[in-house]
């Protein structure tokens, strides 16, 4: 059955260009909003989640092989350069573990510390214009440290003044990095309450901001869902690739309790981040637009990439799995002055760009792609980001693949580059869509075609984004069909060898509580060997449904989605001292490997835990919470459109 919305799923999907259009037909003016006097004490700045930790963190962890070393990065002037450098001595580290039914604490013996400069953060690279020097504390990960999820603690000194600052869900150990691995990308989350209204949202599985006492506050049900799912499918890590809030709607409104008054960014990026603290797997979290914009003379009078580096880390960087290098790019590369929120007579607050660029002497904005404009291109005269991409792709030309992750598809859709702002399909959405930005001069970002070359010139194996809330993947019939004659091969490397694939996929957000094509979804990407093996739920472009009773490929009624696809139960075990574990995967694919950990009663001398149904995975004892109990981590199998049952029994030992 068709959708009644059409070739292009739900209208809603376009509600910002929809209601600027309404604006501008009854002859709103647009204007830039009225400096307006702000309580000093509001904004992310004087609520730091990152202040001298700087890495590893919550957005950029570090994944590191037991009995190895890692490079912990402490800045003990907060990213104040202004300041003279801080001469600090006597450090310690210690690792506890972020969530689950125990705790266990160790030390990262510190075997080194030296003054030098971040390979972290590209932004604190050594220039001669500031003092941008911090501390590197090498600290070695016990070879014993259980694989968990850990909080980083770094305590120093500098004279009486104590120097401290913990990063949640920072550090995992592994035994070894995997050849072949499994990681999650989800995107477009955008928390925001039912305060927020506009023409076309839907609040559909959304709820106000959990309080810690009202039960009707049950917060954003969607995306924590999505957590538990990805906690029982356990991979290797997971990327988040933009547009963690929605952040358009007002600058100030009090709360409540326990908040106040809150500017709106402050509000929905602390919600969202203490979501994602519920996450058992790293999480690399890059930028999205609606992460990226400037308040100017209002709100708190924040540059959000300023509040970035508050919560998660550099608005760009790169970071390697084992043999596997992995570019986080930011595609809203824009100026502070073009990222400069703007009220759009009421209806919303939106910047002038905020759709891709990357800046650094990259190609003009134009629709398409010819051999002649990649041709034209030259990377020798790149500067900022572009640059800086450049040389760390040249750099790791020795990694087994390469992966780019970034906010807005350059290719998308067939070559045109719509989410830069030049396209116009066919359809009349698609051209109202084009004949708006074009007006209104909301994207012909710069080095679209850049980034396209460096992916072939470098051998990117995959690009993965996310902005517009659908699933696409290119490929090279639908390119030749679209370009015909102007068709550019943009995929195949330039050295041969190997192709670059580009791939979007849909929000994790609802984007209507009706019938739609469009679904909360997220990919599930395996890599054997450094190759791309998969990354559709369902060909040819598909994602892996978040919700039970998603018709993939079809059209759902949203609004009757409740029931994750995938769920998990712990009850006490029949007959015994134990515990049973259910996994139901209402998945057309198998589950493997799905996993639960339980604390169960130490046993005594002579008795010992078997397992029925599943395997062991790791087994330590809590020692930190209660050491009469015993973390006991439970994997099994689990078929398609089945379930699981695993029991845990303690009985009598060989």
């Amino acid at each position: 059955m068709a959708s009644k919305h059409g070739k292009y799923g739900s209208l809603p999907r376009a509600w910002p260009l929809v209601m600027v259009m309404v604006a501008l037909l009854v002859g709103g003016l647009v204007s830039v909003m009225l400096p307006t006097w702000i309580d000093p004490h509001l904004g992310i700045q004087n609520d730091p989640r990152i202040t001298r930790l700087i890495y590893p963190t919550l957005g950029n962890p570090a994944i590191i092989e037991k009995g190895r070393s890692l490079v912990i990065e402490f800045d003990p002037r907060e990213q104040n350069f202004d300041v003279p450098f801080v001469e600090a001595s006597g450090f310690e580290a210690s690792a506890i573990t972020s969530n689950g039914p125990g705790k266990i604490t160790r030390e990262l013996p510190v075997r080194s510390r030296k003054v030098g400069y971040s390979s972290q953060w590209p932004e604190y690279a050594r220039t001669r214009a500031e003092d941008r020097r911090i501390y590197l504390v090498t600290v070695t990960v016990p070879a014993d440290l259980p694989r968990d999820l850990y909080d980083v603690t770094v305590e120093a000194h500098a004279g009486e003044l104590a120097l401290t600052d913990t990063q949640p869900h920072a550090l995992q150990p592994v035994d070894a990095y995997r050849d072949d691995f499994t990681f999650i990308q989800l995107t477009d989350v955008h928390v925001w309450g039912p305060e927020v209204d506009y023409p076309g949202c839907t609040h559909h599985e959304r709820s106000a901001r959990p309080n810690g006492t009202d039960p009707k506050r049950k917060g954003a049900v969607y995306y924590q869902k999505a957590i538990d799912q990805i906690n029982i499918t356990r991979p290797d890590f997971c990327v988040l690739s933009g547009d963690c809030l929605f952040g358009q709607r007002y600058f100030v409104l009090d709360h409540g309790e326990p908040w106040g008054e809150t500017t709106e960014y402050h509000y929905e990026m602390s919600w969202f981040y203490e979501e994602t603290l519920r996450l058992d797997v790293p999480v690399y979290i890059v930028m999205g637009n609606h992460d990226s914009y400037n308040e100017g003379p209002n709100g708190a009078h924040e540059d959000w990439y300023d509040n970035w580096r508050k919560l998660y880390g550099p608005v760009y960087h790169s970071f390697d799995y084992g043999a596997c290098h992995f570019v986080a790019a930011n595609s809203q590369d824009w100026s502070a002055l073009q990222r400069l929120l703007v009220d759009w007579e009421g209806l919303l607050l939106q910047p002038r760009k905020y759709k891709g660029e990357v800046r650094g002497g990259g190609d003009r904005p134009e629709a398409g792609i010819s051999e002649a404009r990649l041709d034209e291109l030259d990377d020798s005269k790149y500067t900022r980001q572009l640059a800086w991409i450049r040389d760390d792709l040249e750099a790791h030309q020795g990694a087994k693949m390469r992966v780019m992750v970034m906010h807005h598809d350059p290719y998308k859709r067939d070559g045109s580059g719509e989410m830069w702002g030049e396209a116009a399909g066919a359809s009349l959405m698609a051209k109202l869509k084009y004949g708006v930005t074009k007006v209104l001069g909301m994207g012909d970002g710069r080095g679209r075609l850049a980034m396209i070359r460096l992916m072939q010139d470098y051998r990117v194996a995959l690009e993965i984004s996310g902005h517009d809330h659908s699933d696409y993947v290119a490929t090279r019939a639908e390119a030749v069909a679209s370009l015909g004659d102007r068709f550019v091969d943009a995929f195949t490397w330039t050295d041969g060898g190997g192709e670059v694939r580009f791939v979007n996929t849909t929000s994790t957000q609802f984007q209507t509580d009706m019938a739609s094509s469009a679904y909360p979804g997220y990919r599930k990407i395996r890599i054997a060997d450094g190759r791309v093996e998969s990354f559709n739920y369902k060909e040819p472009k598909w994602s892996y449904p978040w919700y039970r009773g998603t018709n993939v490929g079809g059209v759902t009624d949203l609004g009757k989605l409740t029931e994750p696809a995938i769920s998990a139960s712990v009850t006490s075990a029949e007959g015994s001292e134990g515990t049973r574990v259910e996994v139901r995967n209402w998945l057309d694919v198998p589950l493997s490997g799905a996993y639960v950990e339980v604390a169960l009663p130490y046993p005594s001398d002579g008795y010992r835990y078997t397992i029925e149904g599943g395997t062991f995975g790791e087994m330590y004892p809590n020692r930190e919470k209660n050491p009469d109990r015993l973390l006991c981590q439970v994997l099994c199998d689990v078929p398609p459109q089945g379930t699981a049952l695993v029991t845990v029994r303690k009985g009598p030992g060989p």
